[in-house]
């Protein structure tokens, strides 16, 4: 039996590790995906409804706030005053960021055009907690609003944004 244990702690010490690594890279893939799924939803909603749209970040889903962290949510803006009134429908929303990771590279509101453009080019990078970079993966959105993930182009092991500079967490 201790023989048994012996070998199950060794194979422990040696797996334990490349598990932590997937489970890490899965978080950041995930909330990257959700952050995703719901920039695209505001602009298709944008162009199909030929109109500004709003996505931000919420606590109620009422009032738009400056941390990314939060949930987020998208709506039209009839009125154009940024903000989610009692007569403006909610398109859709997320659930916040994960505990695990961390969000940089945004705060405030995107507010997209009837073209699908944004009002300001961003670089959305998520990071676990504890800021190692060879895990960074960010969300790329250009003026116009197209939307892609960073990839590492130089295969150096760190995903770059669309300028070619290398994601770092903070």
């Amino acid at each position: 039996m201790l023989v048994a244990v012996a070998i199950l702690a060794i194979i422990l010490t040696t797996v334990a590790p490349g598990i932590q690594n997937i489970v890490i890279k899965n978080r950041i893939t995930s909330d990257l995906n959700n952050l995703s799924a719901v920039v695209q939803r505001a602009r298709f909603s944008a162009v199909d409804e030929q109109t500004n749209v709003v996505l931000c970040p919420t606590q109620n889903y009422t009032a738009c706030t400056s941390s990314w962290r939060n949930a987020k949510m998208v709506f039209i803006d009839a009125n154009g005053n940024g903000s989610r009134d009692n007569n403006e429908v909610l398109i859709v929303a997320s659930d916040p960021l994960s505990n695990a990771n961390t969000i940089s590279g945004i705060t405030g509101s995107l507010i997209f055009d009837e073209q699908g453009g944004i009002d300001r080019a961003a670089t959305i990078t998520l990071c676990p907690n504890n800021n190692d970079a060879n895990y960074a993966s960010a969300l790329l959105l250009s003026l116009y609003g197209r939307i892609s993930v960073a990839v590492d182009s130089d295969d150096n092991g760190k995903k770059e944004d669309l300028e070619g500079n290398e994601l770092g967490c903070s």
